[in-house]
Parts: C-alpha cells; sequence; structure tokens
C-alpha cells in the first residue's frame, strides 16, 4: 500500500463525503483486501413496510470497499481508479443491523482491477446478504521520465474517483 494503514483508513473514512455520510468505519485494510462496517439507522431503509436497507446504499456499500481494496494496490498517490461496471446480486433481505461488506482483489492488470464483494452482518458472517462484482480503472498519472516521477496536474479533475 502506498500510505500507512491508519493514514489510509482515516482518508477513506473521512475524506471521501459518501463514506462520512455512511458513517463507514474500516476493520481491515490490507494490500489487495478491505473490510468495513456500515452502521444501520433509520436513514438506510428502503423498504419501510420490511424495514430493510435500501438496495442502492447496499451496492453503494459494495463499490465503496471494492475500490478500497483495489486502491490498496495502486503504486502512487497520483494514480485514480473509477468504477468501469459492478454487477451486484441481492441474495437475501437485510434486517435493522450493521453491515460488513468484504472485498478482495481477484486480479491486478495494468489498467484494471477486478473484485469481488460481499456483505453479511456481523453477527452472522456467513449469510451473505449481497454479493457482486467490479472492474475499475487505473488512470496512473505518474509518467516516468529518467529516474524522476512527474506527476500530472490533477487540481481540476472532477472525474469520478475512488480512493
Amino acid at each position: 500500500m502506498i500510505l500507512e494503514k491508519s493514514a489510509a483508513s482515516k482518508m477513506l473514512e473521512t475524506m471521501i463525503p459518501v463514506h462520512k455520510f455512511l458513517g463507514m468505519q474500516v476493520l481491515e485494510l490490507e494490500e489487495g483486501f478491505a473490510k468495513m462496517l456500515f452502521p444501520f439507522r433509520e436513514e438506510v431503509i428502503g423498504d419501510f413496510i420490511a424495514r430493510r436497507w435500501h438496495g442502492g446504499l447496499v451496492a453503494t456499500a459494495l463499490d465503496s470497499v471494492g475500490g478500497a481494496a483495489a486502491a490498496s494496490t495502486l503504486t502512487s498517490l497520483s494514480d485514480r481508479l473509477a468504477t468501469i461496471d459492478i454487477r451486484v446480486d441481492y441474495l437475501r433481505g437485510t434486517r435493522t443491523e450493521d453491515l460488513v461488506v468484504e472485498a478482495r482483489v481477484d486480479r491486478r492488470g495494468n489498467s484494471v482491477i477486478a473484485t469481488r464483494m460481499w456483505a453479511y452482518h456481523p453477527k452472522e458472517p456467513d449469510r451473505i446478504v449481497a454479493e457482486a462484482r467490479a472492474a475499475f480503472h487505473v488512470n496512473a498519472k505518474g509518467m516516468k521520465q529518467g529516474d524522476q516521477w512527474i506527476t500530472a496536474d490533477t487540481s481540476n479533475s472532477s472525474s469520478n474517483h475512488h480512493v
């Protein structure tokens, strides 16, 4: 990983607005693997009759953790990541409980990283409520020139990034 674990965890939790909004907490972060907790609160309910998590928020959590696992394999702070494709399978309904999402990098190429993700409630880690596969595009901003790295200016970038 480019950053030390605690710095990367703090960045993921506090500097990405949707992660902060969802109250995401990093539980584990290793190269090619991420595990995060998404606390339950009333605002995540999508089915007010069955009181289940909104499917779009489950997909967001899966995408976010998949992006974190993919980002843990980047080689430069200037590199950027964007979701190319994500497929989510909802296997069973959620409950009014916290959600844990884990992700693992399956394959790391020069410009694409493939991940698989799964979500469950902490009390029943073997009861998967949703699983996903995603592909992330790597935009390597560093360009090798001699023995130095020259980084492209990304200060005005407004593309869809995952850290």
